[in-house]
């Protein structure tokens, strides 16, 4: 309870803006309220809210929304948070906690009137500002908009999209050169150079100068290795407004090119189907705002501030509810939280007419096989592939459900059904033949295993996981030993720390009779993976060909503590009971 409770403290020191007006501590516990508040605490571990006593404590409360918001159940949490804030309604931490929280669940009218408490107590609380600010250009007042920002702390978030901010109201005020002295802000701040470059190309798109626009997406493009994705949707959709296709299209290949995985194709539509001209995606300073919302959402999500990030994609889509990036970065946070229906939720809010419905849905059949709702992603997923006959993409993601629930054969099916659907096998098609050779490999079809795995390293040479498990697989039919250890010798030189390979190599050792080159590769394997049974029962069988016995029957004992595979468990007894009492190669 006390590190539940200092970590909630953390939580809220990273979020206030400056040193608190006022704090009151959290109401010293009696007896009764430690009953209740164990009562609630249980509850909010099981995530059982309807299930809290109806007579709790302020305390009870707030420590069931540190158990809420520490599993990231951030929904619950804001409830246990605003109850407790009702009993305690002066506690300016409850009053910041309650605040966050219900701003990163998109809770809008919860949060703003928090917001609007929070800054009578804390006038320069960032957040606070901001959502208030938010509020004011959805109701399209400007003005106070611009006072919300004028009484931003000037350090922190702030320094970041507080010029952005500005220079977009001054678009909505129409006063361009304004707006692009604004923007300047940011010139030169390492780190965030893309950033102020692409707002200053939007700035000037949405003025309607194409000439200063068009450079400046140039200019940026230039310094990228590639372009994100939404930078990508942005540039090329200029560059299609403008009558240059070409440009729009080299623009996505270089996307594609460093992404060759991407289930987002969808969004580069129009210029390979050379439609008219799209409609500009940013119109005024509302979806300016939104924009500068949605890349801080996505800075704050690659540093993993999951609270925040929610947050500013939440003030994002209140500005610009179409925006679906955002709906879908708001879905990987949940998934990420193991918060699967509410990633289905967030999926589910794209227009099934929009260009980003048909990736939204492959994460909804992610997100459902994740929680073990395997038939209910299958068909999600057949029904994707029904609609694109030409797509592979679904049925590859049926064999890899199929295959993590052990259906081998089924999943094998699949990716031969999804393999028929690519006329040419390119480089970054290595891994569906990677997969399917381990489902025909545990099917017990090794010769179709065997070419898969060749296959996948002729499209990957040296893909480490690919050599790993074909010389693993050679060495326990006891073929190709020779060449098996220089595969993986290699595999270790690639992967160093990764204990399946490192085992991989200490066994082939083992097989060649090379026992203390073994201990050595199988020791550091059982470091790197410590829990693994077969590495544990590797390492106890070159124990004891090396005269460590006692430890030998110390490691079988431990790999047999980490639930083996049920066949494995007479086996390993017969060891610890009689030794090795068979060839290296009968056992």
């Amino acid at each position: 309870m006390a590190v539940l409770l200092a970590a909630g403290l953390a939580v809220v020191g990273c979020t206030q803006s400056q040193p608190e007006v006022r704090k009151t501590p959290p109401p010293e516990p009696t007896a009764g309220s430690t009953r209740a508040a164990s009562s609630i605490l249980l509850a909010a571990a099981e995530g059982q809210r309807d299930a809290v006593p109806l007579e709790s404590s302020a305390y009870g409360e707030y420590l069931a929304g540190l158990v809420a918001a520490h599993s990231q159940d951030y929904g619950t949490a804001a409830d246990f948070m605003i109850r407790a804030l009702d009993s305690d309604p002066d506690n300016v931490d409850l009053l910041r906690r309650a605040f966050v929280l219900t701003a990163a669940e998109g809770r809008h009218s919860e949060s703003l009137e928090l917001a609007r408490r929070l800054v009578d107590q804390e006038p320069a609380n960032a957040v606070a500002l901001l959502v208030l600010a938010v509020d004011a250009v959805v109701r399209d007042q400007p003005d106070a908009a611009g006072d919300q920002l004028a009484a931003q702390p000037g350090r922190g978030l702030s320094i970041l999209y507080e010029p952005l901010l500005n220079a977009w109201l001054r678009v909505g005020a129409g006063d361009i050169s304004g707006a692009q002295k604004n923007a300047s802000g940011l010139d030169g701040r390492e780190g965030f150079e893309s950033l102020y470059l692409m707002h200053k190309a939007l700035l000037y798109d949405v003025g309607d100068d194409a000439e200063r626009a068009a450079e400046a997406y140039r200019d940026l493009l230039g310094r990228l290795d590639s372009p994100s994705l939404r930078f990508a949707v942005l540039a090329g959709n200029f560059f299609e407004r403008q009558g240059q296709p070409e440009a729009a299209t080299e623009i996505y290949a270089s996307y594609t090119l460093a992404n060759p995985d991407t289930t987002l194709m969808a969004v580069f539509d129009v210029a390979e189907r050379g439609d008219d001209a799209p409609a500009p995606i940013l119109r005024g300073y509302k979806d300016g705002w939104a924009e500068v919302l949605f890349d801080l959402a996505g800075i704050l999500s690659q540093e993993r501030a999951d609270e925040m990030a929610l947050l500013h994609a939440h003030l994002a889509l209140r500005l610009k509810p179409d925006l679906d990036l955002a709906h879908l970065l708001i879905g990987e946070i949940m998934e990420a939280q193991d918060r699967g229906e509410a990633a289905i939720e967030a999926y589910r809010r794209i227009d099934p007419a929009a260009r980003l419905a048909w990736a939204a849905r492959l994460r909804v059949a992610d997100a459902l096989g994740r929680m073990e709702r395997t038939e209910e992603a299958v068909v999600e997923l057949e029904s994707l592939a029904a609609e694109r006959p030409d797509s592979f993409e679904p049925l590859y993601r049926v064999g890899n459900l199929l295959r993590m629930q052990e259906r081998f054969g089924e999943a094998a099916e699949a990716y031969d059904r999804a393999l028929k659907r690519i006329a040419k096998p390119e480089r970054h098609h290595w891994s569906l033949f990677y997969f399917r050779g381990i489902s025909l490999e545990r099917d017990g079809q090794w010769e179709r295993a065997e070419g898969d795995f060749l296959k996948a390293l002729e499209l990957q040479p040296e893909q480490p996981y690919v050599m790993n498990y074909l010389a693993y697989s050679w060495v326990e039919q006891e073929v190709n030993l020779d060449e098996a250890q220089q595969m993986l010798v290699r595999a270790v030189e690639l992967r160093p720390n990764d204990g399946y390979i490192v085992d991989s190599l200490g066994w082939v050792y083992y097989r060649l009779g090379h026992y203390e080159d073994a201990v050595t590769f199988l020791e550091r394997a059982v470091e790197l993976r410590p829990q693994d049974p077969v590495i544990n029962d590797h390492l106890g069988d070159a124990y004891w060909q090396v005269g460590r016995k006692q430890e030998a029957r110390f490691q079988w004992r431990r790999s047999l503590s980490f639930e083996p595979e049920a066949d494995q468990v007479p086996v390993i007894n017969a060891k610890i009971e009689r030794g090795l009492t068979a060839q290296p190669e009968n056992i």
